[in-house]
């Protein structure tokens, strides 16, 4: 190896001993010099980034209120106030929320028959036969506060049909054509296995 350095003029020598200084170099650039550029680049954004969340922390506390809101609006929609009931308590809610209804739009609940329905995938239906009577208008308004009041429940079947005139008040009264509507509503859950 001497020998070979010995017959090396000094050009040649320098041009070698500057390649290898530049192998060097560039080993050191991509090893050490260049994962640490990432590195602090990757910093640097971290810390714009969080500069901008910590500018913008009202934006998103109101933002997050707002999302909030929301999935609490959406929860009531699909399971109303029977998000938190056991399911004990379910059937007397359903049934009180019912009755409630019908006083206020003049209709007579003539009976509410629960019962346990099918297994929809991983859902379990709670099925209540409804019997409702009334004048048409009455009964149609109790159907849309049904709908605004129990909205997480799906009405099943339905049935409407005439029942006999009835008599209001005074012997003068026209005959009041009253109707009786057979519905089954269902309510689901998610099933516990």
């Amino acid at each position: 190896m001497h020998a070979y350095l010995a017959r090396l003029d000094k050009r040649t020598f320098l041009l070698l001993l500057g390649g290898l200084l530049l192998l060097l170099v560039a080993l050191l650039a991509s090893y050490w010099v260049w994962p640490q550029f990432k590195l602090m680049r990757s910093e640097w954004n971290t810390r714009d980034l969080l500069q901008e969340a910590a500018a913008n922390g009202q934006v998103l506390e109101g933002e997050l209120a707002s999302l909030t809101e929301q999935v609490d609006t959406l929860k009531h929609k699909v399971h109303g106030d029977l998000a938190n009931l056991p399911v004990q308590q379910m059937e007397a809610y359903i049934i009180g929320r019912l009755q409630d209804m019908a006083w206020r739009h003049q209709v007579q609940l003539g009976g509410i028959k629960p019962g346990a329905g099918q297994r929809v995938k991983i859902f379990k239906e709670m099925r209540f036969d409804v019997e409702v009577s009334g004048s048409y208008f009455n009964l149609i308004a109790w159907l849309r506060e049904l709908g605004r009041e129990l909205g997480f429940v799906v009405v099943k079947e339905f049935e409407l049909k005439p029942m006999a005139n009835v008599n209001r008040g005074s012997r003068d009264a026209a005959a009041v054509p009253r109707l009786l509507l057979l519905l089954t509503i269902v309510s689901y859950r998610i099933a516990v296995s």
